[in-house]
């Protein structure tokens, strides 16, 4: 039974309350995880394009509908300090971490001129330096339990788009997977970054319909991705079957970075 080698597992989801996150720590609750649903906010967002009847809590979905068990802990990756209460928290309740996710993020809309300096070092310290946070409280235990770092980039973090920001966050959480692979592959701890295309969350609300139509010109697939498509790669990557791959970036994407040859 697949679901056999995640029970006892503990596994921090970052951004679970909604979307991809939420997609993410449901598929880890049907494998039997303790799952660490980590998010500033504990309600699920309602987007107007997707999601608008999602109501119940990550954390309580997970520990009434799976075999798994959730846990809510308010966290702030942009905030280090919050970052590893929340690992402590998560280490207090379930023993250790077995798998960090670090898929929290936000995107700003906007260009060079736009965008304030205020809304780049937002973006940076959530899309990037949460990420940086997480591994950095949460490797000690992850070295422990020969765990695995799964990191969420976009293929924006290949071929630029989505606002000046988002791509360089996202790009920088592509080569920070590499390193940290680097870094942690003599304690067999595997770290790698699944890089997803156009995902129906509510984080789309953002999106124009003429960015929506390219999106679909890009997608070589005849459909968009799930955050369930998302989760099932997470699931993949931190499991036996992956056990020698790591610093890869996996596309999740439908098709789309097909068009530029990465």
């Amino acid at each position: 039974m697949a679901g056999e080698r995640h029970i006892d597992r503990t596994v921090i989801v970052t951004g679970a309350a909604s979307g991809i996150g939420r997609g993410i720590a449901t598929r880890f609750g049907e494998e039997g995880a303790n799952v660490v649903v980590a998010d500033v906010r504990r309600d699920p967002k309602q987007g107007e394009k997707y999601d608008t009847d999602v109501t119940t809590p990550t954390d309580e979905l997970l520990t009434d509908e799976t075999p798994g068990d959730g846990t809510y802990v308010e966290t702030d990756v942009g905030d280090p300090e919050s970052v590893e209460a929340m690992v402590e928290a998560t280490v207090d309740t379930y023993g250790g971490v077995d798998v960090l996710v670090c898929n929290a993020g936000i995107q700003i809309v906007g260009d060079s001129q736009s965008t304030t300096v205020e809304e780049w070092r937002r973006s940076i310290d959530i899309d990037l330096s949460g990420a940086f946070y997480c591994a950095k409280y949460a490797v000690p235990h992850l070295k422990e339990s020969e765990g695995q770092i799964v990191n969420i980039g976009s293929v924006r973090g290949f071929e630029g788009g989505g606002g000046p920001p988002y791509a360089a966050a996202k790009g920088g959480v592509v080569n920070m997977t590499r390193d940290l692979a680097m870094e942690l592959g003599e304690a067999n701890v595997r770290v790698n970054c699944i890089n997803p295309g156009y995902v129906e969350t509510p984080l789309q609300d953002i999106v124009t319909e003429e960015d929506m139509a390219k999106s679909r010109e890009q997608t070589l697939l005849p459909r968009f991705g799930t955050p369930e498509d998302i989760g099932d790669a997470a699931v993949f990557l931190a499991s036996d079957e992956a056990g020698f791959i790591t610093g890869a970036n996996l596309a999740v994407d439908g098709g789309w970075l097909a068009h530029s040859g990465l």
